[in-house]
Parts: C-alpha cells; structure tokens; sequence
C-alpha cells in the first residue's frame, strides 16, 4: 500500500479512506500480483485479473494497477512488470494461488488496461511495451476521462526479446 500511496501522492491524486479500502480488496483478491524488487525494498506492483466481458476468458487479463515507487520512476520498473507479465516470465512464491488453484497469468496472449487521458507517464510505458490505444473512453464519476489500451501476444514486439535487453532491470516476483 505504500508504494501506491508514494505513487498517487507524486501524481498529486492522493486519496482518501474509501479509495485506500478499495485498493487494499483488490490487492488482496488479485488474480496476479507481480512485485519489483529495487535492492532490498518494494520498487513497483502489477496487479491482473483474468479478464471478464459477460464470461470468463482464459486467454486474456486486464491490468488493474501498475504503479512504482516515485524515487525509482524512469530505472524501468514498470516495464519490466509489464514485459514479465507478457512474457509469463516472474518467478513465483507459490505454485498456487491463495485458493489451492494453479496460478494464473502464463498464458494470457491479451492484455488490457485503463487509465487517465491525461496520465502521460502510463501513455509512454504501455506504448513502450506495445500495447495500442483502442479509441475507447469512459469517463470517471470525479469527470476524468480514462482511455482503453490492449496488447495481443505477437502483434507487437515479443516480450522475451526486449526483456533480455533489459537484463539489468528487477525481476518480479509473484506474490
């Protein structure tokens, strides 16, 4: 929660008791938490779910968070959850997930994500990590409009090739 904390206040959005609840739930029942480790501390978190449109799909899992420390942004912690998540690469804690079942997230080929219009930082990292903005906009109950990014597996550049370049960036580790 600290690293979200650090993260949203750098942004100039902290939040509130509420949002700060809601967050914790959802770390807490993520289908995939992936963590950076930078030296000994936290550096940054992804959290995935498997994603859900009407049924549940197997293949394809929308990013609900991705947020790194503030004094680390720019070492390539984001892109490195990004790339390992793509690439089905982390290494894991468990071989099971918090209710006995395999681990999910090796073999989503899709991936989506939303954020704000005006969170240029997400814009450059999710592009960089070749995912495409889809067009789609919603708009927040505060009136912040949110954009709809996706990466499909083999339609941009491969994970594994661009994680080898960036050998040097943290491993994530599954939670």
């Amino acid at each position: 929660m600290e690293l979200w904390r650090a993260a949203n206040s750098a942004r100039r959005r902290p939040a509130g008791a509420v949002r700060a609840s809601r967050v914790r739930e959802r770390i807490d029942g993520a289908d995939l938490l992936l963590l950076a480790r930078y030296g000994d501390r936290p550096g940054g978190m992804l959290l995935a779910e498997q994603f859900l449109d009407g049924v549940p799909d197997p293949s394809a899992a929308h990013i609900a968070m991705v947020f790194v420390h503030p004094a680390l942004w720019g070492c390539g912690i984001g892109t490195a959850l990004l790339r390992a998540l793509q690439a089905g690469s982390w290494t894991q804690s468990s071989e099971l997930d918090h209710d006995g079942e395999p681990a999910p997230g090796r073999d989503w080929t899709q991936l989506s994500a939303w954020f704000r219009d005006d969170n240029r930082r997400a814009q450059r990292l999710f592009a960089g990590a070749g995912f495409a903005d889809t067009g789609h906009r919603a708009h927040l109950q505060d009136g912040d409009v949110i954009q709809q990014w996706r990466w499909t597996a083999g339609a941009g550049q491969d994970p594994r090739r661009t994680a080898r370049r960036e050998s040097s960036a943290p491993r994530p580790t599954a939670r």
